[in-house]
């Protein structure tokens, strides 16, 4: 690419300002506050253009360091050269409108800024990279941590088409965004799982106090259920009455009248005895009057106790029927308090079969929750499928690192070469071994040591990185020479470093854009 010129339109404190270049190396001379940086600026915001930053950064963003003085807009127009055609670039940088448009001068094509036509002429370079090479300021020519990944990016897609180029560092950022992505599911999944499993224990141990309740109910309802007499049947007289026979027949007969009559039987017996003893009729007739005698007093003591009998049988008799009817009363007193019970009665036997029914349910329902509590615990495949996925995450994260690897040692010693070949050349040959290591650290080969960049001068240290970023550049660009900008980049230099650096520009074939505020960069190019 060549630019062919600039028409800054409205932009900084430039307004309707033209410039036009030639192809090798353009020297910009200008004071401090000319606007040398603000032209640079310009042509890189052509390119990339400006965004405006947020909060507090927006009022010393890029943005507001370069919009115009006046209210007369904010845009510009760059004309350019690629592969034999010459196409334009306007842009209106204004964060209202800012709109684009690139249109080929040559056959009047338009093409597609959002569609990255004017990305194939950067060569898919984004602005991260063109600051690392191809923009040079005075500030410093170090590099950023930014060069090291778009390198290493360039070293792995180098010689692959445009449309089938790996993005690394997106690559791993998305595998890593997965990664992280699936590690959140995973401690959700065992953050749910352990809460399920508290859940349910919870419920088990609440259950299992539920059932303790019950068990505890279920014995007061019995402990109450046996207070209660068994169910009482009517009195029956018939059983008093024949406990009182029983009595009366051992009471029968017994007393003193019992005890005459058997002494006048016996008087009698004696009295017949002594009438067929005797012969005189005088004693036959004594024994004839003992017998009478006897037999009167037999009758009288058998009457007596007939008598006696009768009352007792009838005293009983009031005495049965009085104890009948006590024991009537007290059964029936009973049966009613049997019966004033039934309603309690009921309910707690009512209140029992809840009892023992809630409780069997629950036992049913703790045996369910041990069942889930155990099958929750073995089950592991959800966490094992998200440990599956994570795994091959990591395993692809390495894979794509691995390759990068291989890829980045197959170029990095050409990449290495390349800068060396250069750092020679702008130092006279003083160093000639320059490596950049994985981590893009640079070592300085010396016939004595190896030195770590910070271990030289400071204008030799800027010797080194001009040499990195221009290898890196042609690493990048793929051998398309695209526009340097130095922006008072060798303030550092002495004259003969400065000479060795321009010497090498001008047979490097890249158009160089170099703002100024010496003039020895001219009279030693005039010299050249």
């Amino acid at each position: 690419m060549e630019i062919l010129e600039i028409i800054m339109t409205n932009f900084g404190k430039f307004k309707n300002q033209r410039m036009a270049f030639h192809p090798g190396v353009n020297i910009i001379y200008g004071g401090n506050e000319t606007g040398k940086s603000t032209m640079g600026a310009f042509v890189r915001a052509m390119f990339f253009g400006i965004d405006r930053a947020r909060g507090r950064g927006a009022a010393k963003d890029e943005y507001t360091l370069r919009r115009p003085w006046d209210d007369g807009g904010f845009s510009g127009t760059i004309r350019f050269k690629s592969k034999g055609k010459i196409f334009r670039l306007d842009r209106d940088f204004d964060k209202e409108r800012k709109t684009a448009s690139l249109v080929c001068e040559t056959d009047g094509e338009e093409l597609d800024i959002g569609r990255g036509d004017l990305q194939s002429f950067l060569n898919d370079m984004d602005e991260a990279a063109f600051d690392n090479t191809a923009y040079i300021s005075g500030r410093s020519g170090e590099t950023t941590p930014v060069l090291a990944q778009c390198v290493r990016d360039y070293m792995i897609n180098a010689g692959t088409p445009a449309s089938g180029r790996i993005d690394v560092s997106g690559a791993l950022e998305e595998l890593k965004e997965e990664r992280k992505k699936l590690e959140r599911e995973k401690k959700e999944k065992i953050a749910e799982k352990v809460e399920r499993l508290q859940e349910i224990s919870m419920k088990m141990e609440y259950v299992q106090q539920e059932i303790e309740g019950l068990s505890e109910d279920e014995m007061r309802f019995r402990e109450q259920l046996a207070q209660f007499p068994e169910e009482i049947q009517s009195a029956d007289p018939q059983q008093f009455y024949e406990e009182f026979d029983s009595a009366e027949k051992l009471t029968a007969g017994s007393g003193v009248w019992r005890t005459g009559k058997i002494a006048m039987a016996v008087i009698a017996f004696a009295g017949v005895c002594m009438g067929f003893l005797m012969t005189a009729w005088e004693a036959r007739a004594a024994a004839a009057g003992i017998i009478l005698a006897a037999c009167i007093g037999v009758r009288f003591f058998n009457e007596r106790d007939m008598k006696q009998k009768e009352q007792l049988r009838r005293m009983k008799a009031a005495q049965r029927e009085k104890a009948v009817a006590a024991e009537q009363e007290r059964q029936r007193k009973r049966l009613q308090q049997h019966r004033n019970d039934i309603p309690q009665r009921q309910r707690i036997l009512a209140n029992l079969e809840w009892a023992v029914r809630s409780r069997e349910e629950k036992e049913r329902y703790l045996k369910e929750l041990r069942r889930e509590y155990e099958t929750e615990q073995e089950n592991k495949e959800a966490v094992a499928g998200l440990e599956e996925k994570i795994a091959a995450l990591y395993l692809a994260a390495d894979t794509v690192k691995e390759t990068a690897a291989e890829m980045y040692s197959e170029y990095a010693r050409r990449l290495n070469a390349e800068i060396s070949e250069i750092l020679s050349f702008v130092t006279d040959g003083r160093y000639t071994g320059v490596t950049l290591d994985g981590e893009f650290q640079i070592r300085i080969h010396t016939p004595q040591r190896v030195l770590s960049v910070w271990q030289v001068s400071r204008g030799t240290m800027e010797q080194i990185y001009f040499a990195v970023r221009m290898a890196c550049l042609n690493l990048i660009a793929r051998g398309e020479k695209m526009p340097l900008i130095l922006d008072d980049a060798f303030l550092t230099y002495d004259d003969t470093r400065l000479k060795r650096i321009l010497s090498w520009l001008h047979t490097s074939g890249y158009q160089v854009l170099l703002f100024t505020c010496h003039k020895r960069e001219q009279e030693i190019m005039q010299e050249l």
